[in-house]
């Protein structure tokens, strides 16, 4: 009788909304939120954006300066090799690019801005898409631009 009174219990464990940290990029002017539970990785030198890893999970989120070598069409194209797409949008000033690759879930979030790119990146296990699939939403949508 036990054991049914704390499987509700135990289970919406599962269910808790994480804790968000903020990050926010000085170089390209940007912020978002992303699950505290990842850690930071060192930051690359050129200050364009930064790591978070869990475990096999990895969160990157940058900026890059649009130096005419790739269109967003072209960066779109680009984001579906190698990947069993799912689902893919393509907008004037954006796309969302989702799908498989070997035992990973990868989703990819690029917008483009006054002449920069805008990138979420996010890869998990699918052994893990209980737990980062609620997550894509959220993250994307905190994405906030200050150009």
């Amino acid at each position: 009788m036990l054991r049914w009174f704390l499987l509700p219990l135990l289970t919406g464990l599962a269910w808790a909304a994480p804790e968000w940290a903020n990050y926010c990029n000085a170089r390209f002017g940007f912020c978002i939120q992303r699950p505290a539970f990842m850690s930071a990785e060192p930051p690359p030198e050129n200050g364009d954006g930064q790591s978070f890893r869990r475990g096999a999970a990895r969160l990157v989120v940058s900026g890059a300066l649009d130096a005419y070598v790739l269109t967003l069409p072209e960066y779109y194209e680009q984001a579906q090799k190698n990947l069993r797409v799912t689902y893919k949008v393509l907008k004037p000033d954006y796309y969302a690019v989702s799908g498989f690759k070997g035992n990973l879930v990868v989703y990819e979030y690029k917008k483009l801005r006054d002449g920069v790119f805008f990138t979420v990146y996010l890869e998990y296990p699918t052994t893990e898409k209980a737990t980062y699939d609620p997550l894509i939403k959220p993250i994307v949508d905190s994405l906030k631009l200050r150009r």
